[in-house]
């Protein structure tokens, strides 16, 4: 993943485009491209609301920063949404070249995460999508591409299901290609590529599952116990009569993603 983000930032910065990316965690993608392309900025959008209940997160990426003496790499420390709508306030005139999205993958947030972005897109921008071993991370891209027409799918490549679900000599083996999978987009203005979409399901029980969930009573509390379902027998079944037409595969990390392609291209490009 790192490998094609530098590389493609090489091939599509220039004086008038940028980097941006959504989800920086510690900054291991954001500083790799900056170390690889000075002479372009970089921007990195996170509140740095996950992963980080200490509050350490920000702080090394700013010591990691430092220690590689980069000046192009800039932090918007805000919610994705409101960065996005703003992001002409951070990235002044320049266009988006490269975008990584890498942020919260629920639905809405991915679908949200590349609608926002379409006004500040550079005519060939390429656009990178991780964690697309997920279900409605693949629904959300899929559903994009089918309501812009100008932008569309590369390269896609799934690992068999999430890692953490692996032996161990296969978790070494998607360490080495695209962890939990990768879509990547074009926006393909001259309409050269063919149409192309991830793999998806017809069936939408999942998603419609969502809505059972908000209208409660107290939905806040029902997501907080939805981990624990598995000591509490039948409480998923009071949810959805429908539960049971699309059993988990495992008992964490279920991905839905059996028998995805593993570096697909394009059609077109062959």
């Amino acid at each position: 993943m790192v490998r094609l983000l530098q590389n493609v930032s090489k091939v599509r910065l220039n004086d008038s485009t940028c980097y941006v990316e959504v989800g920086v965690f510690q900054g291991l993608t954001l500083l790799s491209v900056a170390k690889e392309v000075k002479n372009a900025p970089v921007y990195g959008i996170d509140n740095f609301a996950f992963f980080d209940r200490n509050g350490k997160n920000l702080s090394i990426v700013n010591e990691r920063t430092k220690k590689l003496q980069l000046s192009n790499v800039n932090i918007i420390n805000e919610d994705y949404e409101d960065a996005l709508e703003n992001l002409a306030t951070h990235i002044g005139n320049k266009k988006v070249g490269v975008y990584f999205v890498d942020g919260p993958h629920d639905y809405r947030s991915q679908l949200m995460c590349l609608e926002l972005i379409k006004p500040f897109l550079a005519e060939d921008a390429i656009i990178i999508i991780d964690d697309c071993n997920y279900r409605h991370v693949r629904q959300a891209n899929r559903d994009f591409l089918f309501n812009n027409k100008e932008f569309k799918l590369m390269f896609e490549s799934y690992t068999k299901c999430h890692p953490l679900n692996l032996n161990d000599n296969e978790r070494k083996e998607a360490e080495k290609d695209f962890w939990n999978g990768v879509n990547v987009l074009v926006k393909d203005s001259g309409n050269k590529l063919k149409e192309s979409y991830p793999p998806t399901h017809r069936d939408r029980t999942l998603f419609e599952n969502e809505h059972i969930i908000q209208t409660s009573k107290h939905p806040d509390a029902i997501t907080h116990l939805l981990p624990l379902s598995n000591y509490f027998g039948g409480f998923i079944k009071s949810l959805s009569k429908k539960k049971a037409a699309q059993p988990g595969k495992f008992k964490m990390m279920n991905t839905y993603s059996d028998e995805l392609p593993k570096n697909q291209f394009n059609s077109s490009l062959s």
